[in-house]
């Protein structure tokens, strides 16, 4: 009877209040934003609730959503026929005799990782399980190593084939593979830091042992050919597409052939169970993916309707100055990062900021990449700290701990991504 007697703004203010309770107690968040928007289609006369099974269907039946469950595959199937360690021992012999070797190790196969996975917290999990109790053993503080291995966690998300872009792509209609090639020279960019932060601070405080005292060829050719199923696996997925061979979605199923045909060839898959289990893991993140997708669509949808996003963009172009409204946009992708998961953050809040990005001369490559890169800091910045949860789970180091040792890795990716946003500025 109560909300009987609600007009349509208060009772939309009472579930936007009750949304926000929700997600503060742990409610999905997806199960959150499609309460919303069907409080929202039941009372706007613009949005029948028909539109809420209409939409659904328009974003699931988009051809390179397909791609997405077949890079998740890719990833579960590495994990399941144990070509990680090959690509750890071959990291390792590439750049795992620089000061700090094991956490350089761990920054360099959490990029290989991410070139193969995709998936930000997909890599940290790998990572994480391979290489910390190794940088235990080398008497790196378990702290640090959790935080190092948190901190190249981030990689996933901007190091192509990465899936957050993927959902950037199909989400707004944005070129996937014109993405995939923007995100190199950030990944590497990042890449580059974190080894450097790890390099210093392991010389300084004698963490990790030097395995040899360069690169010896011959084991670096036997460590590669050892890893030839994760290398082979990066050459089909990324040059594929480059070249211009397959879309993301075919290059994703070529791997999977790939993958499948000589791990069962080479014994690393002896048995059906095996590639089920890789299987039923996949589909357990498709479907926690695909709803928060189709029901951040919709909520994007009635922002618009409502003037929302219009009232938010004009307040940030309101500031004038360039450099005003680039801090303005970072500042609220970064706190925006800390309190959502990367996709629900990418789906209501990039759009929100677009109109902003535009005014300053970021078309939708250069804004989608921005955003992935603040995104993506938030894996390591609390309350969420998605990484950070993983990692310490591992681990089984206090969250907060962690939290504190990530903070170098933290600034200089910071400062990689202000640097990238400025000088778009100018380009």
């Amino acid at each position: 009877m109560i909300l009987a007697a609600l007009s349509t703004g208060e009772l939309l203010l009472f579930a936007t209040v009750l949304c926000v309770i929700l997600f503060a107690i742990g409610i999905p968040i997806y199960l959150v934003f499609g309460f919303w928007g069907l409080v929202y289609h039941a009372t706007s006369a613009s949005f029948p609730i028909s539109n809420m099974a209409t939409e659904h269907y328009d974003v699931l039946q988009t051809f390179p959503f397909t791609a997405i469950p077949l890079f998740i595959l890719v990833g579960d199937l590495i994990y399941e026929s144990g070509i990680a360690e090959d690509v750890v021992e071959f990291t390792r012999e590439t750049i795992g005799w620089w000061p700090g070797s094991t956490g350089n190790t761990a920054i360099g196969t959490a990029s290989i990782f991410s070139a193969i996975t995709g998936s930000n917290a997909a890599t940290t999990a790998s990572v994480g399980n391979a290489l910390y109790p190794q940088m235990e053993d080398e008497g790196y503080k378990d702290t640090y190593a959790a935080g190092t291995i948190a901190a190249g966690g981030v990689l996933g998300a901007i190091i192509p084939p990465s899936i957050l872009l993927i959902i950037y792509g199909v989400a707004f209609g944005v070129s996937i593979v014109e993405l995939f090639k923007a995100g190199i020279a950030p990944g590497i960019g990042m890449l580059i830091v974190l080894i450097g932060i790890n390099t210093y601070y392991s010389k300084r405080n004698s963490y990790g042992s030097q395995t040899s005292l360069g690169i010896d060829p011959l084991r670096t050719i036997k460590t590669a050919w050892k890893a030839k199923i994760g290398i082979g696996t990066i050459v089909i997925l990324l040059g594929g597409i480059f070249v211009g061979i397959f879309t993301p979605t075919e290059s994703a199923a070529v791997a999977v052939i790939y993958i499948l045909a000589l791990s069962v060839g080479t014994g690393r898959i002896t048995s059906l169970e095996q590639v089920m289990r890789a299987s039923f893991s996949s589909l357990l993140l498709l479907g926690v993916i695909i709803p928060m997708v189709v029901t951040s669509v919709l909520i994007q949808q009635s922002m618009s309707n409502l003037g929302l996003q219009t009232l938010i963009a004009n307040a940030v172009i309101g500031l004038q100055h360039p450099y005003l409204i680039l801090f303005a946009i970072l500042a609220i992708i970064w706190i925006a990062g800390t309190v959502m998961d990367a996709t629900p953050n990418l789906l209501l809040t990039a759009p929100m900021l677009a109109p902003a990005a535009a005014d300053i001369g970021w078309g939708p490559i250069v804004w989608g990449m921005i955003f992935m890169m603040g995104d993506s800091v938030g894996f390591i910045t609390p309350p969420y700290g998605l990484n950070l949860y993983i990692i310490s789970g591992i681990a089984e180091i206090d969250y907060i701990r962690v939290a504190r040792a990530v903070v170098p890795y933290l600034l200089g990716l910071v400062g990689v991504w202000i640097g990238y946003a400025v000088i778009h500025l100018y380009i």
